[in-house]
């Protein structure tokens, strides 16, 4: 059964006198209990797809297309009804802990806010978020509590704020860039984290990320995006060890246990895309084809990629 399912989603920015196509007809659903994986390079349109959800982008974006949580249409809502959603049913993790918690404020105060916010009994929300500090291995929470952000490490921040997400059971966690700007030991942490919030709380995660080594061990699907669309879809093991689309071999091939090889060229710009298929340019089985017709999704083996290349035919 499906909790999310997202149709046809397109998102343009204006820019002077062009626009900007930051997502283009994206759809993808998920399933109750699963954790889906979209990843791609930097500015593939990962982070804004997540905004998007909850409807934080900015004022000037265009958002067209459908997705609906639990059958309501998120795009759809009043601003009163989805107030009831976000921060409640579904929950953010900002990829920037740092920048989302404020420096001013102990640990602590911020964490009865969420609370006070939300029309809770602060002193019976801090007690449960004690206990999920300590569960997500936050060692003695009360100290913690005393402190201000820049005292805790970027793990630690990171961790703060998944107790904040987790605070009030939500229905749907969105993780943005969770692993963004840590260093390899806060990284290795965060996989222990993500794995225990998938299987002791059993949460439904949209967990968005350039990380493949945490894609595949917290995700069971992945989508991957490229130029504001996905190019392929399947089992998280299925995409990163065994790849079909030219682009995610390249992701691959890219980390360094495979050589650290890197792409040729670079993401075509989002204001004129190229004809065709928006990665033939980069593409080493690039033919006439692939330069003059734009590929659609194609279902391949119990998955998806869109390519034109023979083999997959």
């Amino acid at each position: 059964m499906s909790l999310l399912e997202i149709r046809d989603l397109s998102i343009e920015f204006p820019s002077g006198e062009n626009t900007v196509k930051a997502v283009s007809d994206v759809s993808f659903d998920v399933r109750e209990g699963e954790v889906f994986g979209i990843i791609g390079e930097s500015g593939s349109g990962k982070s804004v797809i997540g905004l998007a959800l909850l409807r934080l982008l900015p004022a000037n974006a265009t958002v067209s297309g459908t997705a609906f949580f639990q059958g309501q249409d998120l795009f759809s809502l009043k601003p009163s009804e989805l107030r009831k959603i976000r921060g409640k049913r579904i929950s953010l993790m900002p990829q920037n802990p740092a920048g989302a918690l404020n420096p001013v404020l102990k640990n602590g105060l911020q964490m009865e806010e969420v609370f006070e916010g939300n029309g809770k009994e602060k002193k019976e929300g801090m007690k449960k978020a004690l206990k999920l500090m300590k569960q997500l291995f936050l060692k003695d929470p009360e100290r913690l509590c005393g402190l201000y952000p820049h005292q805790l490490s970027g793990g630690m921040r990171q961790r703060l704020i998944a107790c904040m997400s987790l605070s009030f059971e939500p229905e749907l966690l969105i993780a943005d860039e969770p692993t963004k700007g840590l260093d390899p030991e806060a990284k290795t942490g965060a996989i222990e984290l993500f794995t225990k919030i998938k299987k002791e709380y059993g949460k439904t995660m949209l967990l968005i990320t350039h990380d493949l080594d945490l894609a595949l061990e917290v995700c069971d699907r992945i989508a991957v995006m490229y130029a504001g669309e996905i190019v392929e879809l399947d089992k998280a093991s299925k995409v990163l060890s065994t790849p079909l689309h030219p682009y995610t071999k390249g992701l691959v091939r890219a980390q360094p246990r495979n050589g650290l090889v890197p792409m040729s060229g670079q993401s075509p710009s989002r204001i004129s895309l190229p004809d065709g298929c928006f990665f033939h340019e980069r593409c080493r089985y690039s033919g006439i084809e692939c330069s003059r017709k734009h590929p659609e999704m194609k279902n391949h083996k119990g998955g998806g990629v869109r390519c034109h290349f023979q083999s997959l035919q």
